[in-house]
């Protein structure tokens, strides 16, 4: 399964992102997941071919699983794939509110975080739970966010 974690830039949270989730992969022992990074000026401005152009082969590469920081992200990726994709691509905003009972804290807004780490643990927390599932039960599952 391979997973692409796109944001604005590798100096904000892109990195520390990627990186707590291979570490929370490996504690819970989850095997057979690719992780990649991009920002989104690597893939170009709205403006350009190369936008469309790239999210067509990083389609045609297999990537099972888009996550961007921003909405403004989903929101203008979604509008260089096919219809039929954009359940690839899914917001981390949302990813951190998904409860998987009795397993981790939502990082839901009603949550009180001490600081931005903790919304990333979460996150990470809980895309590794579903991530444990969809191996689990049927490789080809598409998340449930």
């Amino acid at each position: 399964m391979k997973i692409l974690l796109i944001d604005l830039g590798r100096t904000g949270r892109l990195f520390p992102t990627a990186h707590l989730f291979r570490k929370k992969l490996d504690e819970a022992k989850v095997t057979g997941i690719e992780i990649a990074t991009a920002e989104m000026a690597e893939l170009g401005s709205p403006g350009e071919r190369k936008l469309e152009k790239n999210m067509k082969e990083i389609l045609l590469k297999g990537v099972d699983f888009i996550v961007v920081m921003e909405e403004w992200q989903k929101e203008l990726l979604t509008r260089f794939m096919d219809y039929k994709t954009w359940g690839k691509i899914h917001l981390f905003a949302d990813i951190c509110k998904r409860k998987i009972t009795g397993v981790l804290p939502s990082c839901d807004v009603d949550f009180g975080y001490r600081n931005e780490n903790e919304k990333m643990s979460d996150g990470c927390g809980n895309l590794v739970e579903e991530m444990k599932i969809c191996t689990k039960e049927n490789p080809q599952t598409t998340l449930a966010f």
